[in-house]
Protein backbone atom coordinates (compact mmCIF):
# COMPACT_ATOMS: atom_id res chain seq x y z
CA UNK A 1 0.00 0.00 0.00
CA UNK A 2 1.21 3.53 -0.75
CA UNK A 3 0.68 6.64 1.38
CA UNK A 4 -2.02 7.99 -0.97
CA UNK A 5 -3.98 4.74 -0.68
CA UNK A 6 -3.55 4.68 3.11
CA UNK A 7 -4.75 8.29 3.45
CA UNK A 8 -7.76 7.49 1.22
CA UNK A 9 -8.75 4.70 3.65
CA UNK A 10 -8.73 7.21 6.51
CA UNK A 11 -11.47 9.35 4.92
CA UNK A 12 -14.88 9.18 6.55
CA UNK A 13 -16.65 9.64 9.86
CA UNK A 14 -15.09 7.81 12.82
CA UNK A 15 -15.86 7.29 16.52
CA UNK A 16 -12.71 7.05 18.63
CA UNK A 17 -12.41 5.61 22.15
CA UNK A 18 -9.09 6.55 23.79
CA UNK A 19 -7.25 5.70 27.00
CA UNK A 20 -4.21 7.77 27.90
CA UNK A 21 -1.68 6.80 30.57
CA UNK A 22 0.50 9.49 32.14
CA UNK A 23 3.54 7.66 33.43
CA UNK A 24 4.95 10.53 35.51
CA UNK A 25 2.04 10.61 37.95
CA UNK A 26 0.75 7.08 37.24
CA UNK A 27 -2.70 8.28 36.19
CA UNK A 28 -5.01 7.42 33.30
CA UNK A 29 -7.75 9.28 31.49
CA UNK A 30 -10.36 8.05 29.02
CA UNK A 31 -11.80 10.08 26.20
CA UNK A 32 -14.03 9.89 23.17
CA UNK A 33 -13.87 11.71 19.86
CA UNK A 34 -15.94 12.09 16.76
CA UNK A 35 -13.67 12.50 13.74
CA UNK A 36 -14.62 13.66 10.28
CA UNK A 37 -11.66 13.04 7.97
CA UNK A 38 -11.51 14.42 4.45
CA UNK A 39 -8.96 13.21 1.88
CA UNK A 40 -7.23 16.11 0.07
CA UNK A 41 -5.61 15.61 -3.36
CA UNK A 42 -2.08 16.84 -4.08
CA UNK A 43 -3.52 19.87 -5.92
CA UNK A 44 -5.41 21.25 -2.89
CA UNK A 45 -4.45 24.96 -2.42
CA UNK A 46 -4.21 24.61 1.37
CA UNK A 47 -1.61 21.85 1.01
CA UNK A 48 0.37 23.93 -1.49
CA UNK A 49 0.34 26.87 0.95
CA UNK A 50 1.48 24.64 3.84
CA UNK A 51 4.42 23.40 1.77
CA UNK A 52 5.45 26.90 0.81
CA UNK A 53 5.27 28.06 4.44
CA UNK A 54 7.20 24.96 5.54
CA UNK A 55 9.91 25.52 2.90
CA UNK A 56 8.98 22.33 1.03
CA UNK A 57 8.56 21.98 -2.72
CA UNK A 58 4.79 21.78 -3.48
CA UNK A 59 5.53 19.48 -6.45
CA UNK A 60 6.46 16.79 -3.90
CA UNK A 61 2.95 16.67 -2.34
CA UNK A 62 1.48 13.16 -2.40
CA UNK A 63 -1.84 13.99 -0.66
CA UNK A 64 -3.31 15.34 2.55
CA UNK A 65 -6.06 15.15 5.13
CA UNK A 66 -8.36 17.59 6.92
CA UNK A 67 -9.39 16.20 10.31
CA UNK A 68 -12.31 17.76 12.18
CA UNK A 69 -12.16 16.53 15.76
CA UNK A 70 -14.77 16.88 18.53
CA UNK A 71 -13.36 15.32 21.72
CA UNK A 72 -14.43 14.98 25.30
CA UNK A 73 -12.16 13.75 28.09
CA UNK A 74 -13.45 11.86 31.10
CA UNK A 75 -14.21 14.30 33.93
CA UNK A 76 -14.31 17.35 31.64
CA UNK A 77 -17.54 19.26 31.01
CA UNK A 78 -16.39 21.00 27.82
CA UNK A 79 -15.62 19.29 24.54
CA UNK A 80 -12.55 20.27 22.53
CA UNK A 81 -13.06 21.01 18.85
CA UNK A 82 -10.21 21.51 16.42
CA UNK A 83 -9.25 21.09 12.81
CA UNK A 84 -5.90 19.65 11.78
CA UNK A 85 -4.54 19.59 8.24
CA UNK A 86 -1.81 17.14 7.28
CA UNK A 87 0.21 16.97 4.08
CA UNK A 88 2.31 13.95 3.13
CA UNK A 89 5.17 14.45 0.70
CA UNK A 90 6.15 11.70 -1.73
CA UNK A 91 8.08 8.95 0.03
CA UNK A 92 11.53 7.70 -0.82
CA UNK A 93 12.08 4.16 -2.10
CA UNK A 94 11.83 2.74 1.44
CA UNK A 95 8.33 4.15 2.02
CA UNK A 96 9.51 7.03 4.23
CA UNK A 97 8.63 10.67 3.78
CA UNK A 98 8.03 14.06 5.36
CA UNK A 99 4.69 15.01 6.86
CA UNK A 100 3.55 18.52 7.80
CA UNK A 101 0.74 19.17 10.29
CA UNK A 102 -1.02 22.38 11.21
CA UNK A 103 -3.72 23.21 13.73
CA UNK A 104 -5.00 26.77 14.25
CA UNK A 105 -3.24 28.52 17.16
CA UNK A 106 -0.40 25.95 17.13
CA UNK A 107 2.79 26.13 15.07
CA UNK A 108 3.09 23.90 12.00
CA UNK A 109 5.11 20.80 12.81
CA UNK A 110 7.23 18.72 10.49
CA UNK A 111 7.74 15.04 11.07
CA UNK A 112 8.41 11.84 9.23
CA UNK A 113 6.22 8.95 8.23
CA UNK A 114 6.99 5.37 7.36
CA UNK A 115 4.49 3.02 5.77
CA UNK A 116 5.39 -0.64 6.09
CA UNK A 117 3.10 -3.70 5.87
CA UNK A 118 -0.01 -1.46 5.97
CA UNK A 119 1.10 0.14 9.27
CA UNK A 120 1.68 3.91 9.25
CA UNK A 121 4.20 5.28 11.74
CA UNK A 122 4.40 9.05 12.31
CA UNK A 123 7.29 10.59 14.27
CA UNK A 124 7.22 14.27 15.22
CA UNK A 125 9.65 16.29 17.34
CA UNK A 126 7.85 18.94 19.40
CA UNK A 127 8.77 21.30 22.22
CA UNK A 128 7.37 18.67 24.63
CA UNK A 129 9.41 15.78 23.24
CA UNK A 130 9.10 13.18 20.49
CA UNK A 131 5.66 11.87 19.56
CA UNK A 132 5.54 8.46 17.86
CA UNK A 133 2.17 7.34 16.55
CA UNK A 134 1.20 4.10 14.77
CA UNK A 135 -2.03 3.43 12.83
CA UNK A 136 -3.26 0.14 11.40
CA UNK A 137 -6.49 -1.60 10.49
CA UNK A 138 -8.04 -4.67 12.11
CA UNK A 139 -10.61 -4.56 9.28
CA UNK A 140 -11.78 -1.80 6.89
CA UNK A 141 -14.11 -0.30 9.52
CA UNK A 142 -11.93 -0.73 12.62
CA UNK A 143 -8.54 0.83 13.06
CA UNK A 144 -6.13 0.99 15.97
CA UNK A 145 -3.88 3.85 16.95
CA UNK A 146 -1.18 4.09 19.57
CA UNK A 147 0.98 7.04 20.53
CA UNK A 148 3.85 7.68 22.89
CA UNK A 149 5.41 10.92 24.05
CA UNK A 150 9.08 10.52 24.95
CA UNK A 151 11.24 13.18 26.59
CA UNK A 152 14.94 12.59 27.27
CA UNK A 153 14.57 8.89 26.38
CA UNK A 154 11.83 8.42 29.01
CA UNK A 155 8.22 7.70 28.04
CA UNK A 156 6.01 10.40 29.53
CA UNK A 157 2.64 9.42 28.06
CA UNK A 158 1.17 6.49 26.14
CA UNK A 159 -2.27 6.15 24.59
CA UNK A 160 -4.36 3.59 22.75
CA UNK A 161 -7.36 4.33 20.52
CA UNK A 162 -9.82 2.03 18.86
CA UNK A 163 -11.67 3.79 16.08
CA UNK A 164 -14.87 2.59 14.41
CA UNK A 165 -16.00 3.86 11.02
CA UNK A 166 -19.53 5.25 11.21
CA UNK A 167 -21.06 4.10 7.92
CA UNK A 168 -19.80 2.14 4.97
CA UNK A 169 -16.28 2.05 3.61
CA UNK A 170 -15.97 4.88 1.05
CA UNK A 171 -16.06 3.84 -2.59
CA UNK A 172 -12.69 3.61 -4.34
CA UNK A 173 -11.96 6.45 -6.76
Amino acid sequence: MEIVNFFETLAGKWFSQRTTHYLINQSSQAGQSNLLIEFLPHTDPELVQMCEQGHQDPSTIACGLRINQDSRLEGESQSVKRVTVMVALHPDGAGQGIILQTTPSLPTTQGHYHLDSDVLTLTTHTANGVVAERLWYANPNLRMRTSMLTLDDAVQMASFCSEIRMGAVPAAN
